[in-house]
C-alpha cells in the first residue's frame, strides 16, 4: 500500500504525492507517474499562449458601429425629453441596450496561465491552471516539496 506523504487540491489542479508515484489531475486530464520516472518538476508561465491570445484579442473588430449607433439613440432621446418624455425614455433605453450589447461583442481579455511543468525523459507535460487564481502561492510551495522528496528519492535510490 503506498503512503500518501502531500496531497493538494483546488478547483482546477489536483496533485497527490505518495513515496512512489505523482498523480496529477486537472479539468482536462489525469495522470500518474512513478517517481523514478520524473526528471524534474515546475511551474512555467505560458507566456507565448497568452501572447498569441493577446494578438489575437488586439486583432478582433471592434463594434464602433453599434456604439456610435447607441450614442445617436441616446442623444436622439436627449434631444427628445423636451417634446415628449415616452418616446424620449424609449431611445434612451434602446441607446443604452446597444451600448451594453456592443460592449458584449468584445474579445474577452486573456489571462496569463501558468502550468505545472513534468519532465521525464525526453518531454515535458504541462498542466494548466490559472495564475491569477488564489492558490498559487499554495501550488508553488506544494511543487518545492516534490521537488525535496523527489531528490530524497533520488538519493535513496541510486
Amino acid at each position: 500500500m503506498e503512503n500518501i506523504v502531500s496531497n493538494f487540491e483546488s478547483p482546477e489542479i489536483s496533485i497527490k504525492l505518495t513515496d512512489e508515484k505523482l498523480y496529477i489531475k486537472t479539468l482536462s486530464s489525469s495522470e500518474t507517474f512513478a517517481l523514478r520516472s520524473i526528471n524534474g518538476i515546475g511551474i512555467v508561465d505560458l507566456i507565448d499562449k497568452y501572447n498569441v491570445e493577446l494578438t489575437a484579442q488586439k486583432n478582433t473588430k471592434k463594434p464602433t458601429g453599434l456604439y456610435i449607433l447607441g450614442g445617436f439613440l441616446i442623444l436622439a432621446g436627449i434631444g427628445n425629453i423636451a417634446v415628449s418624455i415616452g418616446p424620449a425614455l424609449i431611445f434612451i433605453i434602446l441607446g443604452g441596450a446597444v451600448f451594453y450589447w456592443a460592449s458584449t461583442q468584445q474579445a474577452p481579455e486573456p489571462t496569463l496561465k501558468s502550468a505545472v511543468r513534468i519532465m521525464i525523459s525526453g518531454m515535458n507535460r504541462d498542466f494548466e491552471f490559472d495564475k491569477s487564481g488564489p492558490y498559487v502561492n499554495q501550488i508553488a510551495q506544494f511543487i518545492v516539496k516534490i521537488e525535496e522528496t523527489l531528490t530524497a528519492y533520488n538519493i535513496q535510490h541510486n
